[in-house]
C-alpha cells in the first residue's frame, strides 16, 4: 500500500466518528479529488487494516458501504477497484452527505437529529 494513502487515511481515535466511517469518508474524499482515479486497485482489507491500526472488520465495512454506493467494485480474487461513475452529480451529493454526516457526528449528533436538521432546510415542495 502506498505510504501516502495511509497518511491520508489516518484514524483519529479520539473522534466521535466511528473508525469505519473515517475510512469510508477518507477514501470517498480521495476518490472525488481524483487522488484515487477510476480503476485504481485499493489495498486488501487486511493490508489497509494493518496500516491504519484498525480491525479488518472496520475496513471491510467501509469497503462494503462504498461498494453499495457503487463507488468501488469488488472483484473476487482480483481485489477492489475504484468504479466508473456515470453520475457525477450523484457522486458530488454523496460526498457532501458524507461530509455533513462527519460534521454531525463530530458535534455529537446522531442520525435522527442530523436528518431533522437537513429536512428543516429543504423547501416544503421538495
Amino acid at each position: 500500500m502506498p505510504d501516502w494513502l495511509a497518511k491520508h487515511l489516518a484514524i483519529n481515535g479520539s473522534s466521535t466518528v466511528p473508525p469505519y466511517e473515517q475510512v469510508r469518508t477518507g477514501l470517498l474524499d480521495l476518490i472525488h479529488r481524483n487522488r484515487l482515479p477510476v480503476g485504481t486497485k485499493l489495498p486488501t482489507v487486511r493490508a489497509l487494516a494493518v496500516a491504519l491500526g484498525v480491525s479488518a472488520n472496520t475496513v471491510a465495512r467501509a469497503y462494503k458501504e462504498l461498494e453499495q454506493a457503487a463507488v468501488v467494485k469488488a472483484r473476487p480474487r482480483l481485489g477492489t477497484v475504484v468504479a466508473q461513475s456515470n453520475d457525477t452529480a450523484g457522486a458530488q451529493l454523496a460526498a457532501a452527505a458524507a461530509a455533513y454526516a462527519e460534521v454531525a457526528c463530530t458535534l455529537g449528533f446522531g442520525r435522527r437529529e442530523a436528518t431533522r436538521q437537513l429536512e428543516a432546510v429543504f423547501p416544503t415542495s421538495s
